[in-house]
């Protein structure tokens, strides 16, 4: 059934170095019985069980947390793949254009679940993956973060699990306000309309090819994020509206559950399903790739630029990127700025400190310091009383 358990957090174990992953996958952390937060994550997990690699996923609190900056994040040897790349400005609120760098490398350089399909195909394939990406995903950001009743209730708790308040209200808010700028034009009755004429759409598709997949009997790069977005809309508690329309076609209900029962494991069953890629068995390693990592990949480089030896790096030294320089040079700025803020601070503090005791010694009082004062103004104390004793005695007169 749709409240089967669709995947668990990676468990980790002690792995031989034939046995260990070359591919990290980065990303949100699983919940709702699903294997993570984000449906772009669970595309990109997706997509690398179908395709049978082998990889490691490791769960990240925050996008802060992955080395590329953004979620998903896909690791190949120590080339990373997933972040913004040099000269872009577009922003990537859900992952999506994550999601896609991730697939496209997979597809050029590791394995091209796509190779069979002929011109048709692809044409058909564009089309669905427009028809996901306009109305699915557009329905599933709508009911994750826009509602705001659902994500107070459902999204909000769900990112900030993992962290302490404040930051457990704050960080998810804060989340949220990156997604509203795409969200101006949208009402949910333009959401739901947009759902059941995608959903119409394809549950039509896979009785015309029909199934297992919705291009016929082999898996293709949709299927990846197809099945991503409807087991997020059958199980996440935020999608309730879209399970209320997702009923009324059981072809889509059938899908996510052969995708399910064939490709992710399960260990609820008495005999346990190992599922496709990861661990399981005849999944494939690095010398089953078509292509090696790129040629360019340098070794992971620290917090100041240089490379760190280990995870196989040749160590050779090669020139950092513009990108690289103008991270190294804002660092070694950030560091300079933090240090001269502190030692203003310790400065300002023991100056205040100096002055204000002297404030407090100047008022204490001394033996001579009224007449000194008198003296000093050349005042007279009872100047005024002689003078009031005059003008008395003149009226009298």
């Amino acid at each position: 059934p749709l409240v089967a358990r669709l995947g668990a957090p990676s468990e980790r174990r002690a792995m031989s170095s034939s046995e260990t992953p070359e591919l990290i996958l980065h990303r949100w952390p699983g919940r709702w019985n699903l294997p993570s937060l984000s449906p772009e994550c669970i595309a990109v997990e997706t997509y690398l069980r179908l395709a049978g690699l082998r990889f490691a996923a490791e769960d990240c609190r925050t996008h802060y947390a992955s080395p590329s900056g953004a979620l998903p994040a896909l690791d190949q040897n120590l080339d990373v793949v997933g972040g913004a790349v040099p000269g872009d400005t577009n922003r990537d609120p859900t992952g999506a254009l994550a999601r896609h760098r991730i697939v496209e490398h997979l597809r050029r350089k590791v394995c091209d679940v796509d190779a069979h399909l002929g011109p048709d195909d692809r044409a058909q394939l564009a089309a669905y993956v427009s028809l996901v990406e306009h109305k699915l995903a557009t329905a599933t950001a709508w009911y994750q973060w826009i509602d705001k009743d659902r994500f107070a209730k459902h999204t909000r708790p769900a990112y900030g699990a993992a962290f302490p308040a404040p930051l457990s209200h704050v960080l998810p808010w804060m989340w949220r306000r990156t997604q509203l700028a795409g969200a101006a034009s949208l009402d949910d009755d333009r959401v739901r309309d947009g759902l059941s004429v995608a959903y119409a759409s394809l549950a039509s598709k896979l009785a015309s090819t029909g199934g297992p997949y919705l291009l016929g009997a082999k898996p293709t790069s949709v299927d990846a994020l197809l099945f991503a977005h409807l087991a997020y809309h059958a199980r996440a508690p935020c999608m309730d509206a879209a399970r209320g329309i997702m009923r009324a076609f059981p072809a889509l209900v059938e899908y996510v559950e052969h995708l399910e029962r064939t490709t992710f494991p399960s260990t609820s069953d008495e005999e346990g399903r190992p599922g496709r890629g990861g661990s399981a068995p005849g999944a494939l390693d690095s010398s089953s790739w078509r292509e090696p990592p790129s040629a360019n990949a340098r070794g992971r480089r620290n917090w100041w630029g240089r490379r760190e030896s280990g995870f196989g790096g040749d160590g050779e030294e090669k020139p950092l990127s513009a990108k690289e320089r103008r991270f190294r040079r804002r660092s070694r700025w950030s560091v300079l700025v933090a240090i001269g803020a502190v030692a203003t601070y310790l400065f300002a503090g023991d100056v205040m400190t100096i002055a204000m005791e002297g404030i407090e010694q100047g008022d204490e009082p001394s033996t001579n310091g009224d007449d000194d004062d008198d003296d000093d103004d050349g005042v007279e104390p009872n100047h005024d009383e002689d003078d009031d004793e005059g003008s008395e005695e003149v009226l009298e007169e």
